[in-house]
């Protein structure tokens, strides 16, 4: 099978400084929540999209990309259940997530966030235990 990542968009982004600026402790709180979605006039696409929310010292983001991507072939339910919904095209796409919150933060005059690497493979295998 072939797979093409067709683009990505940026659907909401909040940044926000925080009021009170406390440089005592700089660890930071990352949260990401995954989704996927199939339009229902394509055949052969789909869509990865992403929810990041970070907590810093100094400021907090919250920001969703929508990640879309087409295959080779008929896109059905073996297809969407299966791990490269939930494992390949996440890991295709989250170094895209992890370069935008980077620059985001850097040319906004803080140092540069470097989101954690993700073991989607991990986090698959965890959503199918709950």
């Amino acid at each position: 099978m072939k797979i093409q990542l067709k683009g990505w968009k940026i659907k909401n982004l909040s940044f926000k400084m925080n009021d009170k600026v406390t440089r005592i402790s700089k660890k930071n709180s990352f949260n990401l929540s995954i989704g996927h979605s199939f339009p229902e006039d394509s055949i052969n696409e789909f869509g990865i999209g992403f929810i990041i929310n970070i907590k810093d010292a100094e400021f907090r983001v919250t920001l969703e990309m929508l990640f879309f991507f087409q295959v080779d072939q008929v896109i059905d339910e073996q297809f969407k259940q299966s791990d490269f919904i939930n494992v390949n095209a996440p890991a295709i796409a989250f170094p895209y997530v992890r370069s935008y919150i980077s620059n985001l933060t850097l040319q906004s005059g803080f140092d540069p966030i470097i989101l954690p690497s993700v073991n989607f493979v991990k986090l698959n295998e965890s959503k199918r235990e709950e």
